[in-house]
């Protein structure tokens, strides 16, 4: 079984350092913005069954959004992705939601708090990301994660998997 998936979100929020502590088990510190996108994949064991997973690294800033919409066309599912110190990163999610399903329809959105380490930092409360997923139902499941010390990354990129193989597309 072969699934695309996306990661979008704002510049800066995690997005390649969460994918590649996810792919690779690493992290690193330095930044560097994704130009367009980037693609990986990884293979792995669902309920008995391979899954190889193609990994779209959706550019976040924001001159790219006329081109990224193309990157989404056959995306079985989506990680949206938000900085837990950057309120506006959050919000910024409504329009990659809106963007994502004028091309792909409905499929499963899970949402990820990342940076959860920065503890001191915080800048959205809980109270803050439940209204955020009353508003969008279409979103199946939420993780605080970081991508520094692993923490809920795995779980979240297997939810997602767990969401699309469950998931009746049209």
């Amino acid at each position: 079984m072969k699934y695309k998936i996306v990661l979008t979100g704002d510049g800066a929020v995690g997005k390649t350092s969460l994918i590649n502590r996810f792919v690779t088990g690493s992290f690193t510190g330095d930044y560097k913005a994704t130009i367009g996108v980037a693609i990986t994949s990884k293979s792995l064991v669902v309920q008995d069954q391979e899954i190889y997973l193609q990994i779209w690294d959706i550019a976040g800033q924001t001159l790219f959004r006329q081109f990224r919409k193309k990157f989404y066309t056959k995306a079985k599912g989506a990680l949206l992705i938000f900085d837990l110190t950057v309120p506006k990163s959050l919000d910024n999610l409504y329009s990659w939601i809106e963007d994502i399903q004028d091309i792909t329809g409905e499929i499963p959105f899970v949402l990820i708090g990342n940076k959860v380490d920065l503890k001191e930092l915080r800048a959205i409360s809980q109270q803050e990301i439940a209204g955020f997923l009353e508003d969008n139902i279409s979103i199946s499941a939420y993780f605080d994660t970081s991508a520094l010390t692993g923490e809920n990354v795995e779980s979240a990129f297997h939810e997602l998997v767990s969401q699309i193989s469950s998931f009746n597309y049209q």
